[in-house]
């Protein structure tokens, strides 16, 4: 079954730094791949991910412009 949420990450560019959370109605937080959110600000603020260093950001202008300065060569 396809939902609206996997159809909306499948449109993305830049997927693979992408961290997306759901909301899970159980435990009543936000969870993604990386950690378990208590608002939806939070999990907002951790969205993007730098794969090597591992420090998440919330927009990818942060991410690339972290990249830049890091990690360029």
């Amino acid at each position: 079954m396809i939902t609206r949420y996997m159809i909306d990450v499948t449109k993305l560019k830049y997927k693979v730094n992408f961290n997306p959370s759901v909301y899970n109605f159980r435990t009543k937080k936000y969870e993604s791949k990386e950690a378990t959110y208590p608002s939806y600000e939070q999990a907002r603020a951790n969205q993007w991910k730098c794969e090597k260093c591992q420090k998440l950001f919330s927009t990818l202008k942060e991410l690339r412009g972290h990249k830049i300065e890091y990690h360029s060569y």
